[in-house]
């Protein structure tokens, strides 16, 4: 893999900030945010009781400040299955896409879940919205109550979509947990913008190009396991985080780590990759740890009026859980040799008086 050894990056205290409000105690997934004209416009979601969206607003505020709206998803034909939003993309009529990751029950002898990805849009600035259909799952029969990382039983989800530059394409990185552990990982699909509202013709990154989807077929993984998703000890990555960073010229993605768990997925470190173009999935360079241990789901968010999550300069506001103490610095150059930082339990709760797990 690329080095993109000229990449460096660095961690900064900043004063704690929090995408979520009460009473979630933390966010439970990606948490799609974006900015135009000084309005913030940020989706958080929480699992219980099962997983669903808040919608939360900051006026002349880079950061949202609002009370939580609770989405509506019209006409979900399966209610009971929790959705939540965790990527946002606004088109030039200001119509909003979205994808979400929902989980099925699963009867096991401790109920698990089988995770599959869709498509939804909105019409009016993400109060409702219309599914449009699944994009990535795999049959309900395959779920495998053998598997003992104590959430999962396969399936597909903990994902982020990204435009690449010309918005000609939306490249959806994903976490897959299918049985086969060659196909395990962080992989990657794409299709056309224009098919947004029937998202078709879908390719997968497979055996070193891109191939059109053909019925049950997995994709060949950017990031493989160490060990598998069937363990009790997972040793992988997951739950990629991308933005475009104008300033070093690339994509940055985010990544969580976890090994030596105990049916947790706990959370070791939180590493960094970088790549010049999705296109190339073979362009993402080897994962470098930013922080040891930490919390799921970090995202670097943009600080400028028409950043969000999935753009940035230089500087960007680091989260983990919908948590932010940090600034993470990325530039061009001799890289500053960079030590992760320890993020631990006690850490959270000296810093927001609070741990989100």
């Amino acid at each position: 893999m690329p080095a993109h050894s000229d990449i460096g990056f660095e961690l900064v205290p900043a004063e704690p900030l929090l995408l979520h409000a009460p009473p979630l105690r933390r966010t439970d997934s990606n948490s799609p945010l974006l900015r135009r004209g000084g309005h913030t416009l940020c989706f958080v979601s929480h699992y219980l009781p099962l997983g669903h969206t808040y919608r939360r607003i900051g006026e002349e505020s880079l950061w949202p400040s609002g009370a939580l709206q609770p989405v509506e998803l019209l006409g979900d034909p399966t209610p009971e299955v929790g959705k939540w939003i965790q990527s946002v993309w606004r088109a030039p009529d200001d119509q909003l896409f979205g994808w979400y990751h929902a989980e099925e029950v699963v009867p096991c002898a401790k109920p698990l879940f089988l995770p599959h990805i869709g498509a939804l849009c909105s019409e009016d600035e993400g109060r409702t919205w219309r599914l449009i259909g699944e994009v990535l799952r795999v049959p309900f029969a395959e779920a495998d109550c053998s598997y003992q990382n104590g959430f999962l039983t396969g399936g597909y989800g903990d994902f982020c979509v990204v435009s690449d530059r010309a918005s000609d394409w939306f490249y959806l990185h994903y976490s897959a947990y299918v049985p086969d552990e060659r196909a395990q990982g962080v992989s990657v699909l794409r299709y056309p913008v224009s098919a947004r509202d029937r998202p078709a013709a879908l390719e997968l990154w497979r055996d070193g190009r891109w191939q059109p989807k053909a019925g049950r077929q997995d994709g060949t993984p950017i990031f493989g396991v160490r060990q598998g998703w069937r363990h009790r000890d997972p040793a992988a990555y997951w739950g990629p985080a991308i933005h475009f960073n104008r300033d070093i010229d690339c994509f940055v993605m985010l990544l969580n780590w976890t090994e030596h768990g105990d049916g947790d997925i706990v959370q070791r470190g939180v590493f960094v990759s970088f790549n010049d173009d999705p296109a190339n999935p073979a362009g993402w360079s080897t994962p470098q740890q930013v922080v040891e241990s930490g919390s799921w789901y970090p995202q670097a968010i943009g600080l400028g009026p028409d950043d969000g999550d999935a753009s940035s300069g230089a500087e960007a506001r680091f989260f983990m859980s919908g948590y932010s103490a940090w600034t993470i610095r990325f530039r061009r150059g001799a890289p500053t040799r960079f030590e992760p930082l320890a993020i631990s339990r006690g850490k959270f709760a000296e810093l927001f008086g609070i741990a989100p797990w």
